[in-house]
């Protein structure tokens, strides 16, 4: 058994020094002939040394215990041995009606009496409850006789309270004193405290909520029958009520509030009982969310391998036919041509990657400056112009005579309104067309673009600003992509303050992306200068 930790042993230690103390009051008591130490009170039953002396080796062996660092402790064992062999000594001692001869000293015949058959069987149950502690197969027996041993100290105790009725005649009355009574209460603790998460204790030890429930349940099954049964006993001395009637109330009484204490504690463990389900629903939920994620990195990959495969092929070409020499400078120019298209390809891919990993760690730095939201979309479209036009689309753009501006980093609003028209003239069939229009109001700017593209499935437009998440290839479709520039949109919207929302009657159905933006008030509106505003229609 491993070494007990200082939060299960502080009890034991407290108890075991208690029962100790006790047992070192009562003989000094003897000796110095003060009877109120040894008994509490007049007339009373007396600790005798006898009982002083087992109690010392009871807390020896409890605190030896709180210390053992082998798989038993020889001091625990002895302590208890004799502990058991002094119980039954005592019981031998009342079984033949005379003391042994080491008691018979002569001194004072009643200090050195025996204890009471009651004391001594209690002794013996402590004994063997605090031997079977040192064994992990005997562990629950001992905390059984513990529990026990705690339950007719009790009793013994309620005898007292209860003086003029039989019970105190066959408990205390036979010899068991009140410190005794209150040492077998601090030691059957104890021997319970000892090992709190193991053997039966492990039904109250712990903050789960079945330990919490039990715990509240055992202390009302000791509370309420005390507290009825006094209020019972002050009823009889005040001959309010008859026996009957006594019997009748306190049995009601205890049926009546162990209902509701039981009723009580039901409830809480249905609401404990309903966490736990939303808990597990929230798990699954996770672990589906989880698995998804983890096929979508699976896909992700494939497809990033794909797509860096897929411009190295021309690249490879052009560079075998550039070592076969002898190009007139027009297949130089070619070549060198698809060379640059696709390294700046590949090189988009790889920034955008880099620029949703700074996203997610929120490593981008914004230089928010005052920016003309229209110079930015013009910017823009300048940058999406050739994809639009190699596509075959007609482009609409509408911006308005004033210029709105907002407060952010001029290149992310570039970045991001590029993103949208590139991704509806990636997923617009060529000769489609796709219209830009901005709108301003007193609060934000509203930046909308439209397509009459594929359209967004219902089931993915939920997940459209996810990462990774692509709408099936056609066979229009030429461009590739790892479905991070959506992603990528959210994230430097919400930077600036703004929001970007998507939407779609479904597939076959184009879609509308519409990004929002807080307009800057305090920089006053300029005119468009040198740019034409109301539409410009672009077409191949």
């Amino acid at each position: 058994m491993p070494p007990a930790n200082t939060s299960s042993t502080s009890l034991p230690v407290f108890c075991a020094t208690a029962c100790v103390a006790i047992s070192v009051i009562s003989l000094a008591g003897w000796a110095a002939g003060i009877d109120w130490l040894t008994s509490l009170a007049p007339g009373l039953p007396r600790l005798v040394p006898m009982t002083a002396t087992l109690f010392l080796l009871a807390s020896l062996a409890l605190w030896s215990q709180t210390r053992a660092s082998a798989p038993r402790s020889v001091q625990g064992v002895a302590a208890a041995a004799l502990v058991a062999a002094g119980a039954v000594a005592i019981l031998g001692g009342h079984a033949v009606q005379q003391a042994p001869a080491p008691f018979a000293l002569g001194v004072d015949s009643y200090a050195f009496t025996l204890s009471s058959p009651v004391t001594a069987a209690m002794f013996l149950a402590l004994g063997a409850s605090l031997a079977c502690m040192q064994w992990p197969r005997m562990l629950r027996w001992g905390q059984w006789l513990a529990l026990g041993l705690l339950l007719m100290a009790l009793l013994t105790m309620a005898g007292y309270v209860f003086r003029d009725t039989f019970l105190y005649a066959l408990l205390p009355g036979k010899g068991t004193s009140l410190p005794t009574t209150l040492s077998f209460i601090l030691l059957a603790l104890g021997v319970l405290a000892l090992r709190p998460a193991e053997g039966m204790m492990v039904a109250v030890h712990g903050s789960g909520p079945a330990a919490w429930v039990t715990r509240r349940l055992l202390l009302s099954a000791l509370i309420v029958p005390v507290l009825l049964g006094a209020a019972t006993s002050m009823a009889l001395h005040a001959k309010a009520i008859d026996i009957g009637t006594a019997i009748a109330f306190l049995v009601w009484g205890m049926a009546a509030l162990f209902t509701a204490v039981v009723w009580v504690f039901a409830l809480v463990l249905q609401r404990y009982d309903a966490a736990r389900r939303q808990a597990e629903r929230e798990r699954e939920t996770a672990l589906a969310a989880l698995r998804e994620a983890d096929a979508r990195k699976d896909d992700f990959m494939a497809l990033l391998a794909h797509e860096l495969r897929n411009p190295l092929a021309p690249i490879r070409a052009a560079a075998e036919f550039l070592k076969l020499g002898n190009c007139d400078p027009a297949q130089m120019r070619r070549t060198s041509d698809i060379i640059k298209r696709q390294t700046d390809y590949m090189v988009h891919l790889v920034e955008d990657l880099l620029d949703v990993s700074r996203a997610r760690r929120g490593l981008i730095a914004l230089d928010k400056v005052p920016v003309d939201l229209v110079d930015a979309v013009s910017d823009a479209v300048e940058q999406v112009k050739l994809q639009i036009a190699r596509r075959g689309h007609r482009l609409d753009v509408d911006l308005p005579d004033r210029h709105p501006s907002v407060l952010g980093d001029h290149k992310r609003l570039v970045q991001v309104v590029a993103n949208l028209l590139g991704n509806a003239a990636k997923y617009t069939p060529e000769g489609g067309h796709v219209r830009l229009q901005l709108r301003a109001d007193d609060q934000q700017i509203a930046v909308e673009v439209r397509d009459d593209g594929i359209g967004i499935d219902a089931a993915l437009l939920p997940r459209v600003f996810d990462s990774f998440t692509q709408g099936t290839r056609t066979a229009g479709r030429a461009e590739g992509g790892l479905g991070l520039g959506l992603a990528l949109v959210k994230r430097l919207a919400e930077l600036h303050g703004g929001d970007v929302t998507a939407h779609s009657e479904g597939n076959g159905q184009g879609s509308t992306f519409v990004l929002t933006l807080p307009r800057m008030q305090r920089m006053p509106d300029g005119q468009l200068g040198g740019r034409t505003a109301a539409r410009l229609p672009l077409r191949s």
